[in-house]
């Protein structure tokens, strides 16, 4: 079969692995190892890159030749044999940074670190350009992987139950979640390699995936079940009894008092949208409540506003100071407070190169999202869709924005030798609004632009 890589970092992993590794069998076909699947050898790192790199590799070749023996492969490189380790010196080191200046990240150092590893830091300018160019330029599509002509096929169906094929919220909470699942499982497919179909258009070869509320008898190797765990109350664990729209009408109630607590907000609001918002977040925090643990597991009902602290609440405040953020500069640019902002090719990146935060978001959050999405799907085909992890996603890119947001004031920059930085940083912005409003889209959740 035929893989593509359309992003940097599976690219990168294999780069790195057929550096050390070569296959066992020059002939095998088999799939790219993805980033987030190497374990020991390769890990990449988002916390104190200034002490443990961008990413590290084990130096000690018993990690290697561990990992070797469960993917078919054989150490490609002579090992020092007293002290084990693949990057034995400072030449060896230095050959891999040469072997590195011709990819899409070249290397910029690598440094020996405690426990047999060492870490690899990027030239940080490419990645920033990378990052902001193709996020701004490809907008939605960021994170879609390329249909071959001789993609897999896959057809997607939902069990039939008593209910679940109701629109009109009055639909039981458990049935609402396994339509969710569908959908999101959907979407999620249009950013795969894997090509729908319709039951019409399957061939012999079509997985058939099927969405159920409880585990399927067993079944045939093209068919796969996702099963969609229950929904239960907080107290006895018995299965809720409550409706879909009930319990966007009690989840808005807990954001109208988060916004009330956090805002100053009122319920005598007079924006006349107020109630419309309000019912977003609502239907927002149901989604999150019922996708934030593993879709085969149960989800709990959120009563006396008792979920996660940093829940759709949190999410979409931060996805509103976004919106305000651009909002206000675009109005302090035609207030002639700010010259218009020039083209992405005029700006200079290297501004952000050494500041961590910016470094964390362009890194961390904006780089690896395609891999992300991808990883939800990795283990489909076992029968899992691991929505879990966009959901801890989108709540970690949330959490380090508002960190940002409180320590930058990225508009209090208004000296002339500063908006070069303010420039800079507008486009960052720009690029995590689109990842963010990406992200949550694909759990069905509208952004919002005020709270």
């Amino acid at each position: 079969m035929e893989f593509s890589f359309e992003y940097p970092l599976n690219g990168l992993i294999n780069k790195l692995l057929n550096l050390f590794t070569a296959m066992e069998d020059k002939d095998a076909s088999t799939a790219p190892v993805l980033f987030q699947r190497c374990g020991l050898p390769i890990r990449f790192h988002i916390e104190n890159v200034s002490d443990h790199g961008d990413l590290s590799i084990a130096n000690n070749s018993k990690y290697w030749e561990a990992f070797c023996r469960k993917h078919g492969r054989k150490m490609r490189l002579h090992t020092d044999k007293e002290m084990d380790l693949v990057l034995p010196n400072e030449e060896s080191m230095q050959f891999l940074i040469e072997q590195a200046k011709d990819w899409v990240f070249p290397l910029q150092e690598i440094t020996p670190l405690y426990n047999n590893r060492c870490t690899f830091s990027f030239q940080r300018r490419p990645v920033i350009d990378y990052v902001l160019r193709t996020v701004l330029q490809q907008g939605a599509r960021y994170g879609h992987h390329s249909k071959l002509d001789k993609a897999p096929t896959l057809c997607l169906t939902q069990s039939p139950s008593p209910d679940s094929t109701l629109d009109d919220g009055t639909e039981q909470l458990g049935h609402y979640r396994l339509r969710q699942l569908l959908g999101i499982t959907r979407r999620l497919m249009a950013y795969s390699t894997w090509r729908l179909v319709d039951l019409e258009q399957q061939s012999d070869d079509t997985l058939r995936v099927t969405v159920e509320a409880q585990r399927c008898p067993k079944q045939p190797t093209d068919h796969v079940c996702l099963v969609c765990g229950p929904v239960l109350e907080p107290v006895g664990k018995t299965a809720t009894t409550i409706n879909k729209d009930s319990y966007v009408t009690l989840r808005s109630k807990d954001m109208i008092l988060m916004a009330m607590h956090r805002n100053g907000v009122r319920m005598g609001s007079s924006r006349g949208d107020f109630d419309a918002l309000i019912q977003r977040l609502g239907a927002a925090a149901v989604i999150v409540d019922l996708f934030e643990v593993r879709h085969a597991s149960a989800a709990n009902v959120v009563r006396n506003g008792s979920g996660s602290s940093k829940g759709a609440s949190y999410i979409l405040y931060n996805s509103a100071r976004l919106e305000t953020l651009l909002r206000t500069f675009n109005a302090q640019v035609e207030a002639g407070v700010y010259q218009p902002l020039p083209p992405l090719a005029d700006i200079d990146l290297s501004l952000l190169e050494d500041d961590q935060l910016d470094w964390k978001l362009i890194y961390g959050h904006l780089l690896p999202f395609p891999e992300v999405v991808e990883s939800t799907l990795n283990l489909l085909q076992q029968g899992q869709c691991d929505v879990h992890l966009l959901v801890r996603y989108i709540s970690s890119l949330a959490s380090l924005f508002s960190r940002y947001y409180r320590q930058k004031r990225i508009l209090v920059q208004m000296r002339d030798q500063l908006m070069p930085v303010l420039y800079a940083r507008v486009y960052l912005v720009m690029a995590v609004r689109q990842v963010l409003n990406v992200a949550l889209s694909l759990l069905g959740i509208e952004p919002v632009s005020y709270i």
